[in-house]
Parts: structure tokens; sequence; C-alpha cells
């Protein structure tokens, strides 16, 4: 049995698989040190889980059935996906961060250069900066 251990995009950290999760809406891998909004205070990734509400877009999107309400699989309160951070902990979802690929992708989309053109650019002031 083996250790796992993943990466955290907004620190670059390593850590113990326990202690990062994925957003479930961006899938950014966040470590529990760099969560926001933390009302949970918890070490453990599996804590910021998203919470099941009830609602017809979480029923669709984790194809939860009547049935498996009236089993009790799925309770309203509880986590049902204890393997993710629920995007209201995430700092590129409450907008606390930036995404530094997803920044030069606007930035190219926005200076209105081709992006064949800037990395030119690039390459260019690379190759006279390494004489």
């Amino acid at each position: 049995m083996g250790v796992e251990y993943h990466s955290c995009d907004k620190c670059s950290e390593a850590r113990y698989e326990e202690y990062v999760g994925r957003c479930t809406s961006c899938y950014a891998s966040l470590c529990t040190h760099c969560v926001v909004n933390d009302d949970i205070d918890s070490i453990y990734a599996s804590q910021y889980g998203v919470i099941f509400d009830g609602s017809e877009e979480q029923r669709k999107e984790y194809d939860i059935k009547d049935e498996h309400i009236e089993k009790g699989w799925y309770v309203i309160g509880e986590k049902i996906d204890d393997s993710s951070i629920a995007p209201q902990y995430c700092p590129y979802c409450q907008c606390t961060a930036i995404d530094e690929s997803r920044f030069v992708k606007f930035l190219v989309a926005h200076i209105g250069k081709p992006k064949e053109e800037l990395e030119a650019m690039y390459l260019e002031e690379k190759r006279l900066q390494n004489g």
C-alpha cells in the first residue's frame, strides 16, 4: 500500500491525497490550505465536499433518483460527493485568485494579435536574452 501525493494548482505544494480535492466546477486541484470561505476549518479535503440540497440541478448532475432518496441513500444536508471540493470553497470560482493559464488565454484574446504572432515575439525575445 503506497501513499499518493497530489499537487495543489494554487500553491503548487505536493500533499497527501486526503488533503487535496478537485473543485466540482472548474476542476482545479486544491489543498485545504488554499480553500476560501473556510467555515469548516478542517485539514481533510473530504470535509469540503458537495452537500445535497435536493435541487433538480444536483439530482441531474449526480443522477439521483426519487428511489435513491426514498431508500435514504441521499439525505438533504449530507455530503453527496466527498471526493471533491464544492465551488464555494474554490478560490478560482470565488474570484479571489487567478488561474495563470486561463489568464494568459484571456490576455491573448484581448490583445488583438494572433496567438502565433505573440508566441513568435516571445521566443524571439527569449533568444535575444539568452544571447
